[in-house]
C-alpha cells in the first residue's frame, strides 16, 4: 500500500461518487468552499498494490491557540465499497501509519476522524490509539431508501407523518425551489428564529449564505420554501451529491403550524429526488437508539421524532473520533473533558 496525495478533481471524485451513500462533505467543492473558509485542505488515498483506491480522506486544518491546530476530515475517512468491514481497522491503521511517515500533513496536535463505518455493540473497528471525542457531525441520522414507489413510502411512515402531508395539502401549501436574494434573506431569518425557539447552536447567518452561494455554484445545494399566501412557513437547504439528497439545514416559522408546512416541503423533496434518480433522502442527523449514549442530545428529541416519522432506516455511525499525536499536550488541551468522562 501507498499514500497518494490527490491534486486531480476527477479521479477523486471518481471515487467518491462510486460510493453508495457519497458523503458531500468529502466532495472536491467542499474542500474548496472549506479553503475559501480559510482553511488548508489536503486530500490523501491510501492505494493498493493494484492501483485501486481502498480509502480516501479529505482532511482541513483547523488552528487553536497558542499556533496548535489539528486536521479534521468531516464524514471521513470514505472506505472504498468493495472493502470488507473486517478489514477497517487495518486499514487505518495503514492510513494514519503513512500520514506519519510521509510528512505530507504538517505537525499537528492530532487528526480527528469520522469514519464512514457503522456502529456495532462490542465490536471496536479503529486501532486503541484512538479516543472517542464529542460528536462534531451527527454520527446517527434516517436514510430514506427512493428506489421504493411512492405508495411503499407512505406505507412505512408513521400514520401521523401521512396525516399531516394530508392536512399541508388541504391547507393549500405551495412548495418551490429558489434562488432569489429577497428569499435567503427569509430563509436565513427563519433560521435565527427557528435556533432561538428551539435551542439549536447554529452557524453564523454569513455561513449558511455563503454554504449555499458556494455548493449551488458546484450545482450541489438549492433552497426549497413552502409557503401559504406569500408567507415563507418553512425552508430548507438541500445538498445533492452522488446518488444522496442530504437535508442539511431546516427552518420553520410560528405562523400557522396547523398548516403542517415541513410536512408538504419533505414530500415535495423527496418525490423531486426520487423523481430526479437519487437513491437516497437523508435527513442528516437524529439521536442515536440509545438515550445513554454520549452523543444523545435532549435538544434534538423534537426533531429526531420527526424524521423517524417518515419511515426509512436508522443508520448509526461509530462518531467523531481523535488520534492524538502528543498525548501529554492532548490531555491538557481536553483536561475538562477527560475529568468529566466525556471524552
Amino acid at each position: 500500500m501507498h499514500l497518494l496525495e490527490v491534486a486531480d478533481q476527477a479521479n477523486w471524485e471518481l471515487f467518491q461518487l462510486k460510493q453508495p451513500w457519497s458523503q458531500f462533505t468529502q466532495s472536491w467543492a467542499w474542500g474548496e468552499f472549506r479553503k475559501a473558509q480559510g482553511c488548508p485542505v489536503k486530500r490523501l488515498a491510501l492505494v493498493g498494490e493494484e492501483g485501486e483506491w481502498l480509502c480516501a480522506v479529505q482532511g482541513e486544518y483547523r488552528r487553536k491557540s497558542l499556533g496548535l491546530g489539528y486536521w479534521f476530515a468531516p464524514k471521513g475517512p470514505v472506505f472504498s465499497s468493495k472493502l470488507d468491514k473486517g478489514e477497517y481497522r487495518a486499514v487505518i491503521s495503514h492510513l494514519v501509519r503513512l500520514m506519519a511517515e510521509k510528512e505530507i500533513l504538517p505537525r499537528s496536535l492530532f487528526w480527528r476522524f469520522e469514519p464512514i463505518i457503522q456502529a456495532e455493540s462490542q465490536v471496536r473497528r479503529l486501532p486503541p490509539r484512538f479516543v472517542r471525542t464529542f460528536s462534531v457531525n451527527p454520527s446517527s441520522t434516517i436514510l430514506l431508501d427512493l428506489t421504493r414507489s411512492e405508495q411503499e413510502l407512505l406505507s412505512d411512515m408513521h400514520e401521523k407523518t401521512r396525516y399531516n402531508i394530508k392536512v399541508a395539502s388541504r391547507h393549500g401549501i405551495a412548495v418551490r425551489l429558489t434562488s432569489h436574494p429577497a428569499d435567503i434573506d427569509r430563509f436565513l431569518q427563519l433560521m435565527s428564529e427557528t435556533e432561538a425557539r428551539a435551542g439549536f447552536v447554529q452557524h453564523p447567518p454569513a455561513y449558511l449564505y455563503k454554504t449555499l452561494q458556494t455548493l449551488a455554484a458546484a450545482k450541489m445545494a438549492r433552497l426549497r420554501i413552502a409557503e401559504l399566501n406569500g408567507a415563507m412557513l418553512a425552508a430548507d437547504m438541500e445538498i445533492t451529491y452522488g446518488q444522496t439528497v442530504t437535508y442539511l439545514y431546516g427552518a420553520s416559522s410560528q405562523m400557522m403550524r396547523q398548516a403542517m408546512a415541513p410536512y408538504a416541503l419533505h414530500w415535495e423533496a423527496i418525490k423531486v429526488a426520487k423523481l430526479e434518480g437519487f437513491r437516497l433522502y437523508d435527513f442528516w442527523g437524529v439521536n442515536p437508539p440509545n438515550v445513554s449514549s454520549p452523543l444523545y442530545k435532549k435538544s434534538w428529541e423534537g426533531i429526531s421524532r420527526f424524521k423517524q416519522g417518515w419511515g426509512g432506516r436508522q443508520t448509526n455511525l461509530i462518531g467523531t473520533w481523535d488520534l492524538p499525536l502528543n498525548m501529554p499536550l492532548y490531555t491538557l488541551l481536553f483536561l475538562p473533558r477527560f475529568l468529566s468522562g466525556r471524552v
